[in-house]
Protein backbone atom coordinates (compact mmCIF):
# COMPACT_ATOMS: atom_id res chain seq x y z
CA UNK A 1 0.00 0.00 0.00
CA UNK A 2 1.34 3.47 -0.42
CA UNK A 3 -0.21 5.02 2.37
CA UNK A 4 -1.59 4.02 5.43
CA UNK A 5 -4.84 5.03 5.18
CA UNK A 6 -6.21 5.87 8.59
CA UNK A 7 -9.38 7.37 10.76
CA UNK A 8 -10.97 8.17 14.18
CA UNK A 9 -13.98 7.32 14.77
CA UNK A 10 -16.21 6.94 18.10
CA UNK A 11 -13.19 6.56 20.11
CA UNK A 12 -11.33 3.89 17.85
CA UNK A 13 -9.22 4.44 15.38
CA UNK A 14 -9.66 2.28 12.11
CA UNK A 15 -6.27 1.47 10.27
CA UNK A 16 -6.97 -0.60 6.80
CA UNK A 17 -4.95 -3.13 6.33
CA UNK A 18 -5.51 -4.54 2.87
CA UNK A 19 -3.57 -7.63 1.93
CA UNK A 20 -2.67 -8.87 -1.85
CA UNK A 21 -3.69 -12.07 -2.24
CA UNK A 22 -1.86 -15.13 -4.38
CA UNK A 23 -5.02 -14.34 -6.84
CA UNK A 24 -3.85 -10.58 -7.23
CA UNK A 25 -6.60 -9.41 -5.49
CA UNK A 26 -6.92 -7.39 -2.41
CA UNK A 27 -8.83 -8.88 0.68
CA UNK A 28 -10.46 -6.52 3.48
CA UNK A 29 -9.29 -6.52 6.77
CA UNK A 30 -9.27 -3.50 9.40
CA UNK A 31 -7.17 -2.85 12.64
CA UNK A 32 -9.13 -1.24 15.42
CA UNK A 33 -7.44 0.35 18.20
CA UNK A 34 -9.59 1.49 21.28
CA UNK A 35 -8.46 5.34 21.56
CA UNK A 36 -9.87 5.97 25.11
CA UNK A 37 -7.31 3.92 26.98
CA UNK A 38 -3.89 4.66 25.70
CA UNK A 39 -2.16 2.99 28.81
CA UNK A 40 -3.25 0.08 27.25
CA UNK A 41 -4.88 0.19 24.47
CA UNK A 42 -6.49 -3.19 23.01
CA UNK A 43 -6.30 -4.13 19.46
CA UNK A 44 -8.68 -6.04 17.53
CA UNK A 45 -8.27 -7.22 14.16
CA UNK A 46 -10.78 -8.32 11.43
CA UNK A 47 -11.52 -9.64 8.04
CA UNK A 48 -14.70 -10.30 6.52
CA UNK A 49 -13.08 -12.56 3.46
CA UNK A 50 -14.45 -10.19 0.38
CA UNK A 51 -11.83 -9.22 -1.89
CA UNK A 52 -11.49 -6.82 -4.51
CA UNK A 53 -9.27 -6.04 -7.52
CA UNK A 54 -8.46 -2.56 -6.83
CA UNK A 55 -6.27 -2.12 -3.46
CA UNK A 56 -8.08 1.47 -3.49
CA UNK A 57 -11.53 -0.07 -3.18
CA UNK A 58 -10.10 -2.54 -0.81
CA UNK A 59 -8.64 0.08 1.69
CA UNK A 60 -12.47 1.82 1.86
CA UNK A 61 -14.36 -1.13 2.27
CA UNK A 62 -11.60 -1.98 5.27
CA UNK A 63 -12.96 0.88 6.94
CA UNK A 64 -16.27 0.29 6.08
CA UNK A 65 -16.03 -2.93 8.33
CA UNK A 66 -14.30 -1.01 11.24
CA UNK A 67 -17.17 1.27 11.11
CA UNK A 68 -19.98 -1.24 11.17
CA UNK A 69 -17.99 -3.40 13.95
CA UNK A 70 -17.57 -0.19 16.35
CA UNK A 71 -21.43 0.70 15.80
CA UNK A 72 -22.56 -2.49 16.77
CA UNK A 73 -20.01 -3.22 19.78
CA UNK A 74 -18.67 -5.61 18.26
CA UNK A 75 -15.29 -4.52 19.82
Amino acid sequence: MKKIISEDYKQHRLTARPRLTRQSRWTVAVEIISLPDLKSPQVFYAEDGISYILEEEAAKECLNLGRNLVDKKMV
